[in-house]
């Protein structure tokens, strides 16, 4: 026969067929880690896009506390739209017991989130408190942020809500039902800090519960919310899960319950509101 004639030899064919079989593995793998880390980048954008619009309209509403009330200066124990005490509602709701501290726990992050509660009363062009209700020029409208469980969301799942009521002066505080709206879904963890100077002007950073206990030589100037937030979608199980994260500075585990086999992405949020006193008017 001639040799121009002649086919591959059978070890050639062997080592055609795993040469191919290495380059398409090779594609398939790569193929595989692409699918994998759109999955994580449409995950991680996802989040990002809710934290950041969750918390700005938080930002947002809490801009408007201490709008039309009696004292410019936000202080402990006089009337302002920094609800730590009920010293600081008007008369006729200084017997509620809704004020800012400590709220729950979620399922992933057992150190308790914080309760905000901010009032104000609106000027004509606000007509609809946080939970969508119609309010008026007339109404000291009170709105308290807290972390709670997801009545409509699968097991372990927490969403940052706002319960709104109203009063007028002389008439008790109604309409706070303890539920409120949803905010924010995914949210793990809810803390706030006050920004707070004393009779000397210094400036440090307070809990809620520092700042109730401060003299009322002491004033709110601003206010820090941080959020940790959670991925709505699971991530890959080969993608590596952080566990560890830090909010205004101090560190916070998140420990994943026994029955819980996927993983999620995580990312702290943080904003910094000047308040309507000294500070805020200078803004």
């Amino acid at each position: 026969m001639n040799k121009s004639h002649q086919g591959f030899t059978l070890i050639e064919l062997m080592v055609s067929l795993v040469l191919g079989l290495i380059i398409v593995g090779a594609a398939f793998q790569m193929l595989i880690s692409g699918q994998r880390s759109l999955a994580f980048q449409e995950s991680i954008q996802g989040l990002q896009d809710n934290a950041n619009i969750g918390i700005n309209y938080v930002a947002d509403d809490i801009k408007l506390a201490n709008l039309n009330l009696r004292f410019s200066e936000i202080k402990p124990s006089q009337v302002s739209g920094l609800v730590v005490k009920s010293a600081n509602y008007l008369n006729g709701a200084t017997t509620s017991t809704t004020v800012s501290g400590t709220g729950s726990a979620s399922d992933f992050v057992s150190t308790t989130s914080d309760v905000l509660v901010i009032q104000y009363k609106p000027d004509p062009s606000k007509e609809y408190d946080c939970e969508g209700n119609t309010i008026s020029a007339n109404d000291v409208v009170v709105q308290r942020y807290f972390v709670r469980r997801d009545d409509n969301g699968v097991t372990h799942d927490y969403v940052l809500a706002c319960d709104a009521g109203k009063y007028k002066e002389g008439v008790a505080l109604s309409s706070l039902d303890g539920k409120g709206q949803i905010i924010m879904k995914g949210v793990d963890l809810f803390k706030v800090r006050i920004g707070v100077k004393d009779k000397d002007n210094n400036l440090s950073y307070k809990t809620l519960g520092e700042f109730a206990d401060e003299p009322n030589t002491s004033k709110a100037v601003s206010l820090q919310i941080g959020i940790l937030a959670r991925s709505l979608d699971s991530i890959s199980a080969n993608s590596e899960e952080k566990l560890s994260y830090e909010i205004f500075s101090k560190p916070y585990s998140i420990t994943k319950p026994n029955t819980v086999k996927t993983k999620y992405v995580w990312i702290p949020v943080e904003r910094t509101i000047a308040l309507r006193n000294g500070l805020g008017e200078e803004l």
